[in-house]
């Protein structure tokens, strides 16, 4: 049997410590931060956190590892696309309508809905002033964690991705307006009984009350939804967006999974990765779970 020489292990156990020290700097800063996390909770992202550097450290060995052994399906790792909420908030005309509620109470305290779609389509058709108000509900009434954009209806062409709170504050910055409006609708309905009520009620009178806008002396005034909308492309959502905007993703033709994919998956940025074929946009894999999931796979 080859023996390990001193300094190799040392090497070794001082690439450990490190790890261990990752491990516990993460989960230090998760115990003092304002969210309401369980101690498991805090464990298990604390591990995530350093799962890519665990991978990248045992990449040779894994290389060795058939990819039948650390398969991971992609139901596990890809959360749905949901598009109904958004695109019923865009159709909306007049009162909430029977698919809008359900649609929102479907949304509306779910812990599993992580990424609501909103398609520009092929022609102008989103307003800037509903982009809005789906981003501020997303941000207060949901657990939605992107916002995926595409265009060009069935093509799904991709245009990038945003956190909830993120595009609302870049879409806030540029229509300070509708910041204020949201928050006097959200003050009078404090005292409904529940989140699904509240979201209805803000969205019924978002749509029938008249907002600001500044008129060429620069003086408020009370007009109509329609009159301070911007119709939105793509183009005019990256100028609106600078920031907030993730564009990053990674090609996939259909391919099955692969040690070579969750390897171009894991060197993304962003916690959620698109997955493009071409421009078209087929899945969105979490990469947190992703590395979890395939650190799990090799200490097992």
């Amino acid at each position: 049997m080859t023996s390990v020489p001193i300094r190799k292990r040392a090497a070794i156990a001082l690439v450990g410590y490190g790890v261990l020290a990752l491990f516990g700097l993460a989960y230090s800063l998760l115990k003092r931060s304002n969210h309401a996390l369980t101690t498991t909770q805090q464990l298990i992202l604390s591990g995530v956190a350093v799962a890519p550097l665990v991978l990248a450290l045992l990449w040779e060995h894994l290389k060795g590892v058939k990819v039948g052994q650390v398969e991971i399906t992609w139901n596990e790792v890809t959360p749905p696309l949901e598009f109904e909420l958004s695109s019923q908030i865009q159709d909306l005309e007049a009162s909430v309508t029977v698919a809008l509620s359900e649609a929102i109470r479907a949304a509306v305290g779910n812990n599993q809905l992580k990424l609501l779609a909103i398609n520009l389509r092929s022609a102008p058709y989103w307003w800037s002033t509903r982009l809005y108000l789906l981003a501020a509900l997303a941000e207060e009434y949901t657990y939605i964690e992107r916002l995926v954009v595409v265009e060009q209806d069935a093509a799904r062409v991709f245009v990038g991705m945003a956190a909830p709170a993120g595009m609302r504050k870049a879409l806030a910055k540029r229509f300070p307006d509708l910041e204020r409006v949201f928050r006097q609708l959200q003050q009078s309905v404090f005292n409904w009984p529940d989140f699904a009520s509240q979201a209805e009620n803000i969205i019924n009178q978002w749509s029938n009350q008249p907002l600001f806008a500044s008129d060429a002396q620069g003086a408020a005034a009370l007009v109509p939804e329609k009159a301070v909308r911007q119709l939105t492309t793509s183009a005019n959502l990256k100028e609106w967006l600078p920031r907030a905007l993730e564009a990053e993703s990674r090609q996939w033709s259909g391919e099955k999974p692969s040690l070579s994919l969750y390897a171009k998956i894991l060197s993304c940025t962003v916690p959620y990765v698109p997955l493009l074929n071409g421009q078209r946009l087929e899945k969105v894999v979490n990469r947190g779970e992703l590395a979890a999931k395939l650190a799990s796979s090799v200490v097992s």
